[in-house]
């Protein structure tokens, strides 16, 4: 029998444009109260600093009984963080975001009174792989919105972060509302292991996005003197809400569901336990990467702490502590020829290694240079107890079709597919190429965990 499909209610509470569709974050927040579930409410840092400015601590009241999670500094104000990002150097990119992505936190925990902040939702496309170590660096332990989710939505570490994606947006009641599509949309979450259900609050009242009127490729007017959208009819309005409600009953009402909350999945995630990989547990890795180069399931282990642990242990330790990982910045390279490294000569490479933080594309070993993945199966298997190792020419990168969300793998952040408008200079000359670097990052929590 299928375990119940666990549910998040979200709410990408952004406009700070717009002190009516504010009343929108009111309501939401309440309906949910009222229906006994706890949400999360994804804050912008300036949203935060408009509300105390329009004096709604209605909101703030309101807000108390439900989670919270940034949702960036500024949004959809240029430069984004995918344009501050998109850079070469990394630490010039990881720079331009950490202080005012810092300074968000303040403002959202001073507005809140101090509220514990999850997670985070990045602004809509905004998944720079950049700004998923900055939020994790600031402790941050879900990445939710996220392109990084397998197909029945089970989550996945990445880059140090528990991330989640999407499923459905309540922004469609505006269209379509009767119990038949509701229930319809409930029978395709029922097929996820869990299901994030989102809503702008903004979009309860407003037509259209207000950074679509005001931030499209380029700050269109200046700070404080926005755009207005055309909005919806009170009649359209309240129409809205009695779906919101309708459908949080019918989701409490489905055996198959269980609600849950950002809090509950980032309390399970910080207390799961230290993960150790010791040098007797090396034979068993090694079979599971021969048969499938992905990250071991059962514990959980993605392929940079096998490759850290590997390291450690060549340079004389019997386990290693899995802790912060990285991916590559550069596409690896690859052994272009079959050849024998030895023992000898991996210990010396694991001793001139470098590993502080992202890995190295190519590695000298002896005379020979090789790629990660060729180093990490001769580090294993001398680990296990040969004198040498032999090389063959093979991919250095996880196969992208398990991962299954495709705007991972597939990923352009360029062009059309943006959202938020990106600026017209923006090129992604690295951000998508550089996400799928970061796959050796990539594991899954561990069945019962």
């Amino acid at each position: 029998m299928k375990h119940m499909t666990d549910i998040i209610f979200s709410f990408d509470t952004e406009d700070f444009t717009s002190n009516i569709t504010a009343d929108a974050i009111y309501r939401e927040a309440e309906i949910l109260r009222e229906e006994g579930v706890r949400g999360g409410f994804c804050l912008v840092g300036l949203l935060t600093e408009q509300l105390q400015n329009w004096g709604r601590t209605d909101i703030i009241g309101a807000l108390k009984h439900h989670d919270i999670l940034t949702h960036s500094y500024s949004h959809s104000v240029h430069p984004t963080i995918n344009e501050l990002t998109d850079l070469k150097d990394f630490d010039a990119a990881y720079h331009n975001i950490f202080e005012q992505e810092k300074k968000a936190l303040s403002m959202i925990k001073a507005f809140t009174g101090g509220a514990d902040i999850c997670g985070v939702v990045t602004p809509g496309n905004n998944i720079s792989y950049v700004g998923s170590y900055v939020f994790a660096d600031l402790g941050l332990p879900i990445n939710s919105g996220s392109a990084c989710d397998t197909v029945d939505s089970r989550g996945a570490f990445f880059c140090n972060a528990y991330h989640t994606r999407y499923n459905f947006e309540m922004e469609t009641f505006h269209e379509q509302s009767d119990d038949a599509f509701m229930k319809k949309t409930l029978d395709e979450l029922s097929k996820q292991d869990r299901a994030v259900i989102c809503t702008h609050p903004n979009r309860a009242i407003a037509k259209e996005f207000w950074d679509q009127i005001n931030y499209n490729g380029e700050n269109q007017y200046e700070f404080g003197k926005w755009a207005e959208s055309p909005y919806y009819t009170e009649e359209e309005i309240e129409a809205f809400y009695d779906a919101i409600r309708r459908f949080v009953r019918m989701v409490k009402s489905d055996k198959r569901f269980r609600v849950t909350s950002y809090k509950e999945l980032a309390d399970k995630i910080r207390s799961l336990d230290t993960r150790v990989i010791r040098k007797e547990d090396l034979p068993a890795i090694k079979a599971q990467l021969e048969k499938d180069f992905w990250p071991i399931a059962q514990p959980s282990y993605c392929i940079s702490d096998v490759f850290l642990a590997c390291v450690e242990m060549l340079r004389g330790k019997t386990s290693h502590t899995c802790g912060k990982v990285y991916g590559f910045l550069e596409t690896p390279y690859a052994a272009e020829h079959e050849l024998t490294v030895t023992k000898e000569e991996l210990i010396a490479s694991a001793k001139a290694m470098d590993c502080q933080r992202f890995l190295p594309e190519k590695i000298r070993v002896g005379s020979h240079d090789i790629g990660p993945a060729d180093w990490l199966m001769a580090a294993l298997t001398v680990l296990c107890g040969e004198e040498a190792a032999v090389v063959s020419p093979k991919a250095q990168m996880p196969n992208p079709d398990i991962l299954g969300d495709v705007k991972t793998m597939d990923l352009r952040l360029d062009g059309t597919y943006i959202w938020p408008p990106q600026s017209r200079d923006f090129k992604d000359e690295y951000l998508s190429d550089r996400m799928r670097l970061q796959t050796w990052t990539t594991r899954f929590m561990e069945t019962g965990a």
